[in-house]
């Protein structure tokens, strides 16, 4: 996933609710230089932001069954790493099912310059 410095982007988590099955835990994680630090966590207490510089800049939608996915405004350069969204759920029969998709997201200052260029006028077919 790409991002624009200042910018936003939404890191994708989505899954197909399944009938019998209810969502204990979702949990954002990011990765950089080799250390992994919890960003977000939603279990039946509420949601919770445990990493201070992302406080007031994520979130995961309420009530969309099937996206946990990750929205992170106002991007920082150091916000570039690997992000993991983990979901557990508690089947009827308390057994838990985990499922954890990791995806790259890199920042960059501004958006490319356009590779446009025009040619001198004395170039010009006629």
């Amino acid at each position: 996933v790409m991002g624009t410095w200042m910018g936003s982007t939404t890191v994708p988590c989505t899954y197909v609710p399944e009938e019998g099955f209810t969502q204990q835990t979702l949990s954002w994680s990011v990765e950089r230089d080799y250390s992994t630090s919890t960003i977000f966590r939603r279990d039946n207490s509420g949601d919770h932001i445990l990493l201070s510089k992302f406080r007031g800049r994520v979130s995961v939608r309420k009530h969309s069954p099937g996206d946990a996915s990750l929205l992170i405004e106002n991007l920082e350069m150091s916000d570039s790493g690997h992000y993991s969204c983990k979901v557990v759920w508690r089947s009827t029969d308390n057994s838990l099912i985990t499922k954890e998709v990791t995806t790259t997201v890199q920042v960059r200052e501004v958006n490319p310059p356009s590779s446009s260029w025009e040619l001198p006028s004395s170039l010009h077919q006629p």
